[in-house]
């Protein structure tokens, strides 16, 4: 896992229950795609003045489609698109006074998403409605359906 935020610095201490200003403990599912970007902005807005945080998380597992490996080149380059969009939005998170963690996990993205949820004690988890997944998928996507049926908080997903 990577994360990161201020140096020196680590996520509040405090409870994820709403405070007067907003939400605590917010993990946002990040993909890159347009609903995940909308996801961040929309958890910026909700979380707690000077006391929130917020955990942009990515998730990625080997694409069983693919025959052979991918070169490192091919894993790499839209890894290191997703870390520099999910790093504009922490900078964004710190100019607004929120501390943020960019972190970046294997695993099916759904359960990386819930078990980061759970050790960080989040009050909301943001998705975003699509991502890059099955587009046969009309309401909600595999990821955004899969978290709502399983998180043990509340799920606010972003069209």
């Amino acid at each position: 896992m990577r994360e990161t935020g201020a140096p020196g610095t680590s996520p509040p201490a405090t409870t994820s229950k709403p405070s007067e200003g907003g939400i605590e403990r917010i993990v946002v599912g990040f993909d890159a795609s347009p609903s995940s970007a909308r996801a961040g902005q929309l958890a910026l807005a909700l979380a707690a003045p000077r006391s929130g945080c917020v955990w942009f998380v990515h998730a990625s597992e080997a694409d069983r489609r693919v025959a052979e490996p991918l070169t490192e080149e091919e894993v790499e380059v839209p890894s290191r698109a997703v870390l520099r969009a999910m790093d504009a939005l922490a900078s964004e998170a710190k100019r607004r006074g929120l501390q943020a963690m960019v972190c970046t996990r294997e695993g099916p993205p759904a359960a990386v998403l819930l078990d980061v949820g759970r050790e960080v004690s989040t009050g909301l988890i943001v998705v975003g409605t699509r991502g890059r997944g099955d587009p046969g998928r009309l309401l909600l996507g595999s990821v955004s359906a899969h978290v709502v049926a399983n998180a043990h908080v509340p799920v606010l997903v972003v069209p």
